[in-house]
């Protein structure tokens, strides 16, 4: 019966989209021709109007275009049949329901990515958590999680994987802010918070469906830069510059202690990549982009515990966090310029670029730290574009070591971290190596 019923349900969606998008092209055509009528000076009869829009319906591209529109959903049916009941599949009825609700899910991506592509501000509208028609489109997917839901049990992580792909994911492409970039509205907190608890049950739940169980580590990829790109925000909502609202977390036990247990989770994720074989191939097939994703985000997160530590008056050089640093920096660096294989060779060159940049951010910092403070050979980065992404006074490779700290000393880095400490530090540890 769930069987039947969600292909019902399949067809529902269908036919209320060829509705809606059809419907308005026989309108805007009708609409048309009243002009062309009115322009004309003819006078309108019902036989003129009926032969208008025959005239249409009769058109070889329309009805080409209404095929075409059906043969793509049949197509689009049968792979996702295929996709979802062979082999070792687990819960088809729930996936029976998924179909249904990926058809809606395809309508949602167009919104998403018109707005990824053309401009976030420009098209917010169409995707806003908060706007009316996502809204509806929200308690349509609802209602398909509830179906699909009876057929899963709830310790399975399965749940997690399909309430992702359906209420976040679209959020973490867009890295979604509530109103302004820099005082986003409180909900922000809200949203983050269910991207937590997602990222936790899908890391810790066992899931029955094997694919499932080997891709379950992609979607946390995904959320990991839109956390900690974000987490500044736990701090206050106040329009102060992003960098106090970090320090103001850092100073926060509590927050930053929630931090320090995600920044061990995303090590171990980046652990079972290097180990497990099948979760490797999961992310090259299925989304390389967003192994690119994870390795921003280890960089950025521990470049963070770095900076903490430091804030503590905990001289950096030799922690784990450094040495993690240098690792993640080194393969990712690895992966994008030396290994010709590499998945990352399969992206288009925007995904190219954005990864890139994001490496080049997500280290301006920690190479710094690396390089000026501990003194550790650096060979991964390319040091002319670096400079772009510097949040101290640049270029830093062009200056000396003396003209660089000089310049910390009077830069927004020096009101939270001892300089002139860590530079003793340093002084001493270099006498002690003599």
């Amino acid at each position: 019966m769930a069987y039947i019923e969600a292909f019902l349900y399949y067809i529902a969606i269908v036919l209320f989209m060829f509705i809606v998008l059809f419907g308005g092209i026989v309108l805007i055509y009708m609409i048309l021709g009243q002009f062309k009528i009115f322009f004309a000076k003819e006078e309108v009869t019902p036989e003129i109007e009926k032969a208008f829009l025959f005239k249409l319906i009769k058109n070889r591209f329309f009805k080409w275009s209404i095929l075409a529109y059906f043969s793509a959903f049949t197509f689009f049916y049968i792979n996702q049949v295929i996709k979802y009941f062979g082999g070792d599949r687990a819960y088809p009825q729930a996936k029976a329901y998924a179909i249904a609700a990926d058809t809606l899910f395809f309508w949602h991506s167009v919104g998403v990515n018109i707005a990824i592509s053309r401009g976030w501000g420009e098209y917010d509208r169409l995707i806003r958590p908060e706007d009316k028609l996502d809204t509806k489109i929200q308690k349509v997917q609802d209602f398909f999680l509830s179906k699909m839901y009876q057929h899963i049990p709830e310790t399975d992580g399965e749940r997690e994987m399909w309430y992702y792909k359906y209420k976040q994911l679209y959020m973490a492409k867009i890295r979604y802010l509530p109103d302004s970039i820099h005082n986003p509205h409180p909900r922000l907190s809200n949203i983050m918070d269910g991207m937590y608890d997602t990222t936790y049950k899908l890391y810790s739940k066992p899931i029955k469906d094997k694919e499932f169980d080997k891709e379950r580590y992609i979607p946390i990829a995904q959320m990991s830069y839109n956390l900690i790109s974000n987490i500044a925000y736990y701090a206050t909502y106040e329009h102060i510059e992003y960098t106090s609202k970090l320090y103001m977390f850092m100073d926060n036990k509590t927050l930053f202690q929630r931090q320090i247990d995600y920044a061990a989770l995303l090590d171990n994720v980046y652990t079972k990549i290097q180990t497990d074989l099948e979760i490797a191939k999961a992310f090259d097939e299925k989304s390389p982009y967003s192994l690119g994703l994870l390795y921003g985000t280890l960089i950025a997160i521990h470049t963070q515990m770095l900076t903490y530590e430091m804030r503590s008056d905990i001289y950096p050089c030799g922690k784990p966090d450094m040495n993690l640093l240098v690792m993640y920096a080194e393969n990712f660096y690895h992966w994008v310029y030396d290994d010709s294989k590499s998945s990352f060779k399969t992206l288009g060159e925007h995904e190219k670029k954005q990864l890139k940049s994001l490496y080049e951010s997500s280290l301006s910092v920690g190479i710094n730290i690396a390089a000026r403070i501990c003194e550790i050979p650096f060979n991964y980065i390319k040091t002319e574009n670096i400079s772009e992404w510097s949040r101290f006074d640049i270029p830093r490779y062009k200056r000396t070591d003396e003209e660089y700290f000089e310049s910390l000393k009077n830069s927004h880095f020096s009101k939270y971290v001892n300089v002139q400490k860590l530079l003793e530090e340093k002084k001493s540890h270099q006498q002690k190596d003599n």
